[in-house]
Parts: C-alpha cells; sequence; structure tokens
C-alpha cells in the first residue's frame, strides 16, 4: 500500500474535517480554512478583546478607524471586507474582535479584526 493511500489521499493529510458546503457561505468557509490552517500550524487562535470607548478617526496620513478606551489606549479598528460603521465620531461603542499580530503602517496602536460592533449603552 502506498503512503498516500495509507493517509486517505493528499487533501486528508492532516486529518482536518472537510466542510460541508451546502451549509457554508464564502465567508464561513474562508473562516473554516483559516481555522484549519492554524491547527495544521498549531498556533492558537488569539483569544477574543471585548473593547468599549470612543470612535474616531487618527489624524494620520489614511485615517484609519479607531477605538479609544477610557484608560486611554487606542485600538486600529480593521473591518472585515464588505464592512462599513454607520456611527459618528465620538460615539460609544463596544467592540469585540481578535487582535492582529501583523504590525500596520500607520502605528496607531494595537489592531483589533472586528467580529461586532455595537451602541454602548
Amino acid at each position: 500500500m502506498s503512503d498516500r493511500s495509507q493517509r486517505g489521499g493528499s487533501g486528508r493529510r492532516r486529518g482536518l474535517p472537510a466542510p460541508r458546503s451546502e451549509s457554508l457561505g464564502a465567508e464561513e468557509l474562508r473562516e473554516h480554512v483559516r481555522r484549519s490552517i492554524e491547527q495544521a500550524s498549531g498556533r492558537p487562535r488569539p483569544a477574543e478583546v471585548v473593547v468599549t470607548g470612543t470612535l474616531s478617526h487618527a489624524e494620520v496620513e489614511t485615517h484609519p478607524l479607531v477605538l479609544t478606551e477610557d484608560g486611554g489606549v487606542i485600538w486600529e479598528l480593521v473591518l472585515p471586507p464588505g464592512w462599513s460603521v454607520d456611527a459618528a465620531p465620538g460615539a460609544r461603542v463596544t467592540v469585540r474582535g481578535d487582535p492582529v499580530e501583523e504590525a500596520s503602517t500607520t502605528q496607531v496602536g494595537p489592531r483589533l479584526c472586528v467580529r461586532s460592533l455595537s451602541s454602548a449603552d
């Protein structure tokens, strides 16, 4: 028996479950692939962060959307593709997201990939 047949073929080397394609949209499929790659590489997924603060645009060249916590920490918000934020600067919001490890050209502060954004009542 060949080494390939013992592993179940080239696409199943790592024993990762295949997603059910009929139930996944494009975003869900991308998330599944990302999680599978992290699992295979042994890298843990960063812990979710929940931050409440004030929205604004940083006073740097690209004017990224930022969230300033009451303690003064400024988070650069990274929105998923196709997202936009319908909130005026100065709005108080709560953001749930994942820390982004890659450096930013703006160097405003730590970056947060947004999962959800809601009004902070």
